[in-house]
Parts: structure tokens; C-alpha cells; sequence
């Protein structure tokens, strides 16, 4: 099936190639700004079509502008009160919910909000590289949350470097001695919470590292057993 794309200075801007968010925020744009468009044209045109025998009464297209005027701060004041609450959640940690609107299926990520951004009257916050809508965010972690969960992706993280204990033998052990021995240092200095976000691959890859260079007779102190 063949794919209509517009090209501006090089670049495709249908809106099949953009993201859903930035599509749900144009529309959302376009939308507002013919809102504002349709009430203008329709004073305009009640203004130009009325009865010159029972013509409407200055006052009335005051008080409809003054309407207009005053949704339209509630609106910004709306956004702008988004905005403050999303940069208050900056290097918190949150959990987005979303639904899939084909499937049906919901979705968690937690993690450390990033930066927040505007498109729109729309503010969006980034969790690990993906951006969701302040609506998406269900529930915000206290800070001893926060700590232990940041320490155990770290340490998750460096553990994803080093290699199962079947790499290790005594030709190469010297290559990962000081990593491995460092990795089990800052697990046992761990509280039991943040312990608890480790998950059990991690805890048991370590075990087997550690077991592993014991039986090839070295101490994680780096010491050899004589």
C-alpha cells in the first residue's frame, strides 16, 4: 500500500512518521485554534447579518467577548497550573499508567521524571527516554522510595556488565576480580529495602560470581587462598 507523504525542506511531515504524542498535540492545537477562529467568525457574522430594524445591542457583543475572554484564561491558567505540578515532579520517581487503545492492555513505568515540555495546552513528562501526559502519572514515590530505587538501578545497571561465573576461569579471573569484588561490597552495604528492588537474577548472578571466584581459590578481598 502505497504511503502519501509531504516533503518540507527534506523533511516528511506526514503524520504517519511522527509519534503519537506530537500527532495528539497538533490535533489538539488545530482544534483550539479553530475554536477561536469559528467564535470570531460567528460574531463577525452575527454582527454583519443582524436585522438593521432590531439591531443587538453593543453590550451583548461585550459581554460575549468578555465570555470568550475569560474561558480562555481559565483555559491558560489551567495549563499554566500543569505545568507548575509537572516541574515539581522533576528527578522524582512516578509511575506512568497507560492503556493501549487497540488492545486494551495497561502498562506501568517507573522511574525518574527527566524533563517536563509543553506542546500545546498539553505537558508532557519524560521517564526513561518516553514522554507521557501528566494524567498518565498515578502515583509519586517518597524520597526513601526514590534512594533505594535509584541505588539498585546503579548497581543493576554495573551488574549488567560483567559476565556469567561460567566466564570466569583461572586465565581470566584477574580481568573482573576488582569489579566483582566491588559489586558484592555494595550489595552487602544495602539496606534490606533496597535489597528488595534487586531482582532475584541479579541477586543470584552475583552469588555465582561470587562462588565462582572462591572455588578458584580467591577471596573478594583479594587475597588467594594459600
Amino acid at each position: 500500500m502505497a504511503v502519501d507523504a509531504s516533503i518540507t525542506n527534506g523533511t516528511i511531515t506526514n503524520a504517519a512518521y511522527k509519534t503519537a504524542a506530537e500527532q495528539k498535540a497538533e490535533a489538539e492545537t488545530v482544534n483550539n485554534d479553530l475554536d477561536k477562529q469559528a467564535f470570531l467568525k460567528l460574531l463577525v457574522a452575527q454582527m454583519k447579518y443582524q436585522d438593521p430594524m432590531q439591531p443587538t445591542e453593543n453590550t451583548e457583543y461585550v459581554s460575549q467577548l468578555a465570555q470568550f475572554s475569560s474561558l480562555e484564561a481559565m483555559n491558560n491558567m489551567g495549563t499554566s497550573v500543569d505545568l507548575q505540578r509537572a516541574n515539581s515532579l522533576i528527578g522524582k520517581v512516578v509511575t506512568a499508567s497507560t492503556s493501549d487503545s487497540v488492545t486494551g492492555v495497561t502498562t506501568e513505568e517507573t522511574g525518574s521524571v527527566q524533563y517536563v515540555s509543553q506542546s500545546g495546552s498539553k505537558v508532557y513528562l519524560t521517564i526513561n527516554g518516553n514522554q507521557y501526559e501528566l494524567d498518565d502519572i498515578q502515583k509519586v514515590w517518597d524520597d526513601t522510595y526514590a534512594s533505594a530505587y535509584n541505588i539498585s538501578t546503579a548497581w543493576s545497571n554495573q551488574m549488567a556488565n560483567l559476565p556469567n561465573a561460567s566466564f570466569i576461569t583461572s586465565s581470566n579471573k584477574d580481568a573482573y576480580q576488582t569489579q566483582v569484588a566491588s559489586m558484592y561490597a555494595s550489595y552487602m552495604a544495602m539496606d534490606d529495602y533496597s535489597k528488595s528492588f534487586i531482582s532475584e537474577a541479579d541477586s543470584t548472578k552475583l552469588g555465582e560470581l561470587v562462588a565462582q571466584y572462591r572455588t578458584l581459590g580467591v577471596e573478594l578481598d583479594g587475597s588467594e587462598e594459600s
